[in-house]
């Protein structure tokens, strides 16, 4: 059997997510289960995208992946199922499937292909997403699945790349986390020593290796546990200091002579 890793926007206040679980004991009741987040905002795409992202890289290599947020349940937006780096994800074709890389195949979810019993139009997490993956855990062809479906046509991931234009590197705001932290889309490898932060009337150039070495209520700039350049404030938000949030623009100016 193979792990099962889950991501939804379900939450926890409804039975949503138990209903998963039943539904995955019962159909590959062997398989350990874990969860990546039931909490992504009601229908956040992004959020979703940058959360399964994030956690890729240290999810087992064998994991299979459901994840369900799906503001377009029971429309016309396929079901799919996507092989990327040798790991298989279970998802709506809204940008989820290519959030961690380009799939190398993929297929449409088929009920018939899946013999279910039943489909609501507003529950395609417990009746079609969670068969799907169950079929993979035990060890079962993707072609049982459905039929296969061309990689390239499916929607592009809403989180946008750093673009770079001379000596600015245009980044984004991709994710604010409990803590307050702005999280960006630049690679912090990439960012050379010198290098300055730019949004607005805010200015942020010093660095940090940890949080707590930063000073006490002052912007720095750091690496954050994603590899990601992170902005972050000791004791406080950075969010709320810097008045920026998710999807926010930010420059950074490079030194002169940046290769």
């Amino acid at each position: 059997m193979k792990p099962i890793a889950l991501l939804t926007d379900f939450g926890l206040d409804d039975a949503y997510v138990g209903v998963l679980h039943a539904v995955l004991i019962r159909e590959v009741g062997g398989a350990e289960r874990f969860d990546i987040s039931h909490q992504v905002p009601p229908g956040d795409i992004w959020t979703g995208c940058y959360l399964l992202r994030y956690a890729w890289p240290d999810l087992p290599g064998n994991a299979i992946v459901l994840a369900v947020v799906d503001p377009g349940v029971g429309t016309a937006r396929r079901a799919v199922a996507a092989e990327v780096d040798n790991r298989w994800i279970v998802a709506p074709d809204n940008g989820l499937p290519v959030a961690i890389g380009a799939p190398r195949r993929c297929v449409a979810l088929s009920a018939e292909h899946l013999h279910a019993g039943r489909i609501s139009a507003t529950f395609h997490g417990r009746d079609l997403f969670a068969p799907a993956v169950a079929h993979l855990a035990r060890g079962g062809e993707a072609s049982g699945l459905g039929t296969p479906c061309d990689p390239s046509t499916l929607v592009p991931c809403p989180l946008p790349d750093p673009q770079r234009d001379g000596n600015t590197i245009h980044a984004t705001v991709l994710h604010v986390d409990r803590f307050g932290n702005l999280i960006t889309n630049l690679v912090w490898a990439d960012l050379p020593a010198g290098a300055e932060l730019r949004a607005g009337w805010r200015r942020v150039a010093a660095r940090s290796e940890t949080y707590a070495g930063a000073p006490q209520g002052t912007a720095v700039l750091m690496e954050g546990s994603s590899g990601l350049l992170e902005i972050a404030v000791n004791g406080a938000s950075a969010a709320e200091l810097l008045e920026l949030a998710r999807g926010d623009s930010v420059e950074i100016h490079l030194p002169t002579g940046s290769s």
